[in-house]
């Protein structure tokens, strides 16, 4: 544990990291039945395209070229995901049972009694994809079988795949507003924690790493100096104890999240109460009166930390940080 505590600590002062805490709740089994369901709507979108333009070919052979085109920017599309799917589900799904019946439901569609209509109109359709990209819920899924963003989840961050998101509290009588980029292949999810709070779970990650927004009341305090004292406070091995259990600090530091001051914390824990074993990223601030947190990690049951987690975490730890990174306090 302590060679990877050193490799953890490296890691995060070379990238000059930021915060993770993970909630307590393993839902691995939930996200991953949630995965089944989207990747057999990704398949079945993609069969009934496909299967439609081969009986097409044959239905309509004046359009054959369009119709070759029209499978050939299919592929592209989707070849890779679908193939992804197959192998995943294989032994769990009868895939030449499932064609057979999307097949003969095609058949209907796509008929000598109905014409070259419908086939037309699935050529321009594909065109669409082409040029404008698949339905939102289609393209996400495509993601989650990208080999790219399996290995290395941060490039969707360098590749512009985030979406934004705001959370607003009161402070002070006072609306405030903090906005942060999520990742398209994370999914907002009801928090298992605070009251006060959102978070947001990866699918890549079969739900394990979370991120999460939460606010508190704390002492109103103006000077820089006690504000960095308040903080201090936060990320001491007392207080991480109090609500984590047993806790190895293993880095901290201080940076500005745009005009407000910040103070982050990287430990591994036992667990303790809602907050369960595992390792753990914070970011805290203060601001007109409330503590703002940012929580994120991996965690779960048990009563230390496994190596499944310090895998994963060191996978996504650089994926937290670019979400706290990415945040806009107003």
């Amino acid at each position: 544990m302590k060679l990877v505590t050193n490799c953890i600590v490296a890691m995060v002062l070379i990238v000059c990291t930021a915060t993770v805490q993970a909630l307590a709740g393993d839902v691995r089994v939930e996200r991953a039945a949630a995965m089944r369901s989207v990747d057999m709507e990704l398949y079945t979108f993609y069969m009934k395209q496909s299967q439609g333009l081969e009986l097409c070919n044959s239905i309509c052979p004046d359009h054959a070229e369009a119709f070759e085109n029209a499978s050939g920017t299919l592929a592209v599309l989707l070849d890779d995901a679908v193939s992804s799917i197959r192998s995943e589900q294989y032994g769990t799904v009868d895939f030449r049972k499932y064609d057979g019946e999307l097949y003969a439901a095609s058949k209907g569609k796509f008929s000598d009694s109905v014409g070259c209509t419908s086939c037309i109109a699935l050529v321009e359709d594909v065109q669409k994809y082409s040029e404008n990209g698949l339905p939102a819920e289609m393209a996400r899924t495509v993601l989650f079988h990208t080999e790219k963003y399996r290995l290395s989840p941060e490039q969707e961050f360098s590749d512009g795949l985030v979406s934004i998101t705001r959370y607003q509290w009161n402070a002070s009588g006072k609306k405030r507003t903090c906005r942060v980029s999520i990742p398209k292949t994370w999914g907002k999810v009801a928090s298992t924690g605070a009251r006060r709070s959102v978070e947001y779970r990866s699918a890549l990650g079969n739900g394990i790493p979370f991120f999460s927004i939460q606010y508190a009341p704390a002492r109103r305090v103006s000077s820089e100096d006690a504000v960095m004292q308040e903080l201090q406070r936060r990320v001491s091995l007392d207080t991480l104890s109090e609500h984590f259990g047993t806790v190895e600090i293993l880095a901290q530091g201080v940076q500005r999240l745009g005009n407000t001051q910040s103070i982050w914390v990287m430990f591994s824990a036992n667990g303790k109460g809602d907050n369960g074993a595992g390792y753990y990223y914070n970011w805290y601030m203060l601001v007109d009166g409330t503590v703002l947190m940012f929580q994120s990690g991996v965690s779960g049951e048990g009563n230390a930390p496994t190596m499944e987690q310090e895998e994963l975490f060191r996978k996504y730890y650089q994926t937290l940080r670019e979400i706290a990174v990415s945040s806009v306090i107003g």
